[in-house]
């Protein structure tokens, strides 16, 4: 994992954020949601405009995979934003080859860091009940069950863990 760097998002990386989305979404929920919920979700969360934003505000961090200089590969992205004046991190994906080799760690280290840093007492998130993957990922983070939301129409509830943030930003 020496080739991988994680940074902040540019508007360059906008196509690369878009298809680690694109092609991570219908593995991760197809199984647990169905077609349809890939499908919606793709085009309400995984468009231009959605993105853009995020990207620009600086709120979108990369794993990038390639050698030390020069450009490298997009493969993760985390993004977080406010909700109801709650820090959430909106996004943590990382292209299905590329798993379980460290990088969701990392990205999710950098956000945490940057959290503490601007002084957020915690951050929450949410993930679809039936992704056991996630569940242990961010339970062996730290994080711990907050509540659940009824999504209905057939969609597994969602479950919002939060993690506490101390200055050092673990």
């Amino acid at each position: 994992m020496s080739g991988i760097r994680i940074r902040r998002a540019v508007p360059a990386d906008l196509d690369a954020v878009l298809e680690v989305g694109r092609t991570t979404w219908p593995a991760t929920y197809g199984p647990i949601a169905g077609d349809d919920y890939v499908t919606m979700g793709l085009a309400k969360w995984w468009t231009r405009e959605e993105t853009l934003p995020l990207v620009y505000s600086g709120r979108t961090t990369v794993a990038e995979d390639g050698p030390p200089e020069g450009p490298g590969h997009v493969v993760g992205i985390a993004s977080t934003g406010l909700l109801k004046g709650h820090l959430v991190l909106f996004r943590l994906y990382v292209l299905p080859d590329h798993q379980g080799r460290g990088i969701g760690q990392r990205l999710l280290e950098d956000v945490l860091a940057q959290a503490a840093l601007a002084g957020h007492p915690d951050i929450r998130l949410s993930y679809l009940e039936g992704n056991d993957s996630a569940a242990r990922f961010y339970t062996a983070a730290g994080f711990t069950d907050l509540h659940r939301e009824h999504n209905g129409h057939g969609i597994p509830d969602s479950v919002w863990v939060v993690r506490a943030l101390n200055q050092e930003g673990s």
